[in-house]
């Protein structure tokens, strides 16, 4: 079996996602021939390109750079399968920078070699034996983890803090050659404390951040809350309809919810004072200290995030060198 469609692209319902052959020799064929028509597609973008003058040398250098730092990474971190890829690209990159130099006399030998290539390696591949069609359109996913129907949308109340802590990966036959990703409409579960889950509305909008990088930031709803009748755990589900193919293969990760954003400057709690009922903080110059009031935007247990707007002079800026901890603080205290 070789995949016609690559892990996390769209498929058309009834669109081929992979097709059949009798040895797994001809998926290797199939392999090789798909890397020479890239290198060859490759090549004719090079050789098209011919406007030397507008060729910016320090960007086509440091792609150079880029590709020999991913290459080397690959190899780094024991990533062999990508190791293939990335030397493919650093050689892309590095014949684009001949192209750009006007050194394109190579490229017309390279080209008739791997067209010769590509008819043999056409030649010797004999037809599948059958094809996997998709069954319904959307993005397609050769990973399948077991939950795909333990974890479903079609009741959300199901969804409870007992039910995910008890929920179990199924096996499936050795048939399954993947998964499709369909709907638009997702969803993700945050099991958090009942008072926690209180300050969630259903209905509200909020942003979520990821830790993916083709979605760093996703436009979430509140879609439902499900309270725990045994335990002080709730279960809040957040629908999203924004769907691409790293979020098709994801199944959990580090999410932090963002309610509200403000715009200011970050001090460690433990930093602030009170001084005749105005809160700030100590700042450091040279070694003398001083007290500069603050204005609270927000704060938790951990940080306090104050106002850059200040009619003062005296006033806490971006880089102050502000005091964390020490005893009997107060202004212009010298610091040996």
């Amino acid at each position: 079996m070789h995949f016609v469609t690559s892990d996390g692209n769209r498929v058309a319902k009834n669109g081929v996602i992979a097709n059949i052959y009798d040895s797994e020799s001809a998926s290797i064929t199939v392999t090789e021939i798909e890397n020479v028509k890239n290198k060859i597609a490759d090549i004719k973008d090079i050789l098209s390109y011919n406007d030397i003058d507008a060729a910016n040398l320090d960007l086509i250098n440091s792609r150079v750079t880029e590709r020999v730092n991913e290459l080397v990474l690959s190899v780094s971190t024991g990533n062999f399968s990508g190791v293939s890829a990335s030397a493919d690209k650093l050689l892309s990159a590095i014949n684009r920078r001949q192209a750009a130099m006007g050194n394109t006399g190579d490229f017309s030998a390279q080209l008739e070699l791997l067209n010769t290539q590509l008819t043999t390696l056409s030649s010797s591949l004999p037809s599948p034996t059958g094809k996997i069609l998709a069954t319904e359109s959307g993005y397609f996913v050769s990973m399948t983890d077991g939950y795909e129907q333990v974890l479903t949308c079609q009741d959300l109340s199901l969804l409870t803090p007992e039910y995910l802590e008890s929920a179990s990966a199924k096996n499936y036959e050795s048939s399954v050659v993947g998964k499709i990703v369909s709907d638009y409409e997702w969803y993700i579960a945050a099991q958090m404390s009942i008072s926690e889950s209180l300050n969630y509305k259903e209905g509200q909008s909020l942003k979520i951040i990821t830790s993916v990088k083709s979605s760093p930031e996703l436009a979430v709803t509140v879609k439902k809350i499900n309270i725990s009748e045994t335990s002080g755990e709730a279960v809040v589900l957040f629908a999203c309809n924004e769907m691409n193919s790293e979020l098709a293969a994801m199944r959990s990760g580090p999410m932090t919810v963002v309610k509200a954003e403000y715009n200011g400057l970050k001090v460690d709690r433990k930093a602030l004072r009170v001084v005749e009922s105005q809160k700030g903080v100590y700042v450091l110059s040279g070694m003398q200290i001083s007290f500069v009031p603050v204005d609270i935007l927000y704060s938790n247990e951990s940080y306090i995030i104050c106002d850059k707007k200040n009619e003062n002079n005296n006033v806490l800026k971006l880089y102050d060198s502000v005091v964390v901890k020490g005893k009997n603080l107060y202004d212009g205290k010298i610091i040996s």
